[in-house]
């Protein structure tokens, strides 16, 4: 393959996958402090506004979705679920989510997304398949010129 079409395809796709250039709006609430972020029932979406993640509204300014489940040990605990914007300086910033334990017994679900306004309403986060592809793609026209 010529470089010069390498470059073009390359650049189309890149171009394909912009996103505008308006940040992210997520819904910000914690369980603990808000009857409208439930963490015994389904999150209701038309209750909820959405917050721009880079405007003075935010808690945590930043470019992506978070959303945070903690559950205390043994019957009758307590589950919490804080839904906020995320930074880059969060720790352990991976797409999707990620499960752990804490050192005091706390299960932990951490879900970080940013492909569509409000994607931390769902109980479960994924990225866009046709972009993980179109991305790979793109890697692998580089390679090859």
């Amino acid at each position: 393959m010529k470089p010069e079409i390498g470059f073009l395809l390359v650049f189309a796709v890149f171009i394909t996958l912009l996103k505008k250039g308006n940040a992210i709006r997520c819904y910000q609430c914690d369980s603990n402090e808000d009857s409208s972020c439930p963490s015994h029932r389904p999150f209701d979406t038309t209750v909820n506004a959405l917050t721009d993640c880079s405007s003075f509204e935010a808690k945590t300014p930043g470019t992506f979705c978070m959303k945070i489940v903690q559950e205390s040990p043994g019957w009758g605990g307590w589950i919490k679920i804080t839904r906020r914007c995320g930074s880059r300086a969060d720790q352990g910033v991976a797409w999707g989510c990620r499960w752990f334990w804490e050192e005091n017994g706390v299960w932990k679900e951490v879900c970080y997304c940013d492909n569509y306004d409000g994607c931390n309403s769902s109980s479960t986060i994924s990225k866009n398949i046709f972009l993980m592809a179109a991305g790979s793609v793109a890697v692998w026209l580089l390679r090859s010129l």
